[in-house]
């Protein structure tokens, strides 16, 4: 918009000189002055668009990026009509319009070259235009006066066009910043596909740690049966159909925990519920499927995230799987406390236990890997207590805030 001020006040001055021919003592070398000031502002123009904030979108307005070299045809065009208009004032007889037009100069010097360059430019403008102004004939004090006009009106848009510097600056900032945002909200999101695609994996080798762990140790147990009972078939037919009734029990366990695998993969509403409404769903579930009798003793109200109470759901499943398998006995006890500063829950059996130091060689003994992994991602910390003919006690607590998982 300020272009189109510039040339309004250029037609102004043009009009006015028309106006006023036959007042100027060289009419024809004022004419001719103005229409090179004309021209050189039509090309001033065309000078504008190659430079980077154009490119940008920011309008004419330089940055204070912009190399120094390719500044100086702009500069050169600033002298050239400040030469122009110093020409027209030293027509004598009418110089109360022609410094007008050192007001789009001053504009123009902000924008192009900054503040300090700017005003520094505005200064050399207003006293080149008071040594004319103050020899008119209209007397020194009329030249002063219009110095002082004319000066602060230069003054005064050189404030507005740093601002509109400003303004455009930081535009081009908002923009660069709103690029660098875009760019890293895309590296976010593939680390968030990284980090899904992890957690799958993990997923992967904790189900293919679960499969070898049991179902391949039962499915071995049933080619060994099949075997005897081959063997026993001719020789001694009770003892082959002892082993096919051993058979079928090894088919109905693997089949319960091929069953049990599936059903960790199907989405659980745990996140949905209350974690002792959802242990007490867990809990009808184990009875149901494994014999397990299972009490819950919970005390407190306190709500957890939806994301760790479905770790803790998973990790008193995977707990509960271990006593069905190893403990030999179906009595649990599920502790949940969430009255205290530190939310906690214990999976507790009677069973026969074991030494927990003695498995910490082997990469998944008894699901503790996975369920020690569980806990940390949902910054928890998992602790066993065993030893042999004692029963298992196995504990989850919150971290504390600050503390390490």
């Amino acid at each position: 918009m300020h272009v189109v001020g510039v040339f309004l006040i250029y037609a102004a001055v043009v009009v006015r000189s028309l106006v006023r021919m036959q007042d100027l003592q060289h009419p024809d070398q004022a004419m001719a002055l103005l229409a090179l000031y004309g021209v050189v502002l039509v090309a001033e123009t065309w000078l504008i668009p190659w430079r980077p904030d154009r490119a940008a979108g920011l309008g004419t307005v330089a940055t204070a990026g912009q190399p120094r070299g390719r500044l100086w045809p702009l500069a050169a065009c600033l002298l050239v009509q400040s030469g122009l208009v110093i020409g027209l004032l030293l027509n004598r007889e009418v110089q109360d319009y022609f410094a007008l037009l050192f007001v789009p100069l001053s504009l123009q010097a902000v924008l192009f070259f900054g503040r300090r360059a700017g005003f520094a430019c505005i200064g050399a403008l207003t006293l080149a235009m008071a040594g004319p102004l103050l020899a008119s004939e209209e007397g020194w004090g009329f030249g002063l006066a219009m110095v002082i006009n004319y000066g602060g009106l230069c003054f005064l848009l050189g404030g507005y066009a740093h601002q509109v510097r400003r303004a455009q600056t930081t535009r081009l900032q908002n923009r660069q910043v709103l690029g660098e945002l875009q760019a890293a909200y895309g590296r976010l999101q593939g680390y968030a596909a990284q980090v899904e695609e992890l957690a799958a994996e993990q997923e992967r080798y904790r189900l293919a740690r679960e499969l070898h762990d049991s179902v391949t140790q039962t499915v071995f147990g049933m080619n060994l049966t099949v075997q005897s009972a081959r063997l026993l078939l001719d020789k001694e037919p009770g003892g082959a159909a002892r082993q096919l009734l051993r058979l079928e029990e090894l088919a109905s366990g693997a089949m319960g925990e091929i069953q049990a695998l599936v059903s960790q993969l199907r989405p659980t509403p745990a996140a949905e519920e209350n974690l002792p409404a959802a242990l007490r769903r867990l809990a009808v579930e184990r009875q149901l499927r494994d014999g397990l009798h299972v009490t819950l003793e919970a005390e407190g109200e306190r709500a957890l995230p939806g994301a760790v109470t479905a770790g803790l759901c998973r990790i008193v499943q995977e707990a509960l799987t271990n006593v069905a398998k190893h403990a030999g006995t179906r009595e649990v006890t599920i502790r949940l406390s969430l009255g205290g500063e530190l939310a906690c829950v214990e999976v507790e059996d009677r069973g026969c236990g074991f030494e927990p130091e003695a498995t910490q060689g082997r990469q998944g003994h008894l699901g503790l890997t996975g369920m020690a992994e569980r806990a940390r991602e949902i910054g928890w910390r998992l602790s066993v207590d065993s030893s042999p003919g004692a029963g298992t006690r196995l504990r989850v607590e919150e971290s504390p805030p600050g503390g390490e998982a």
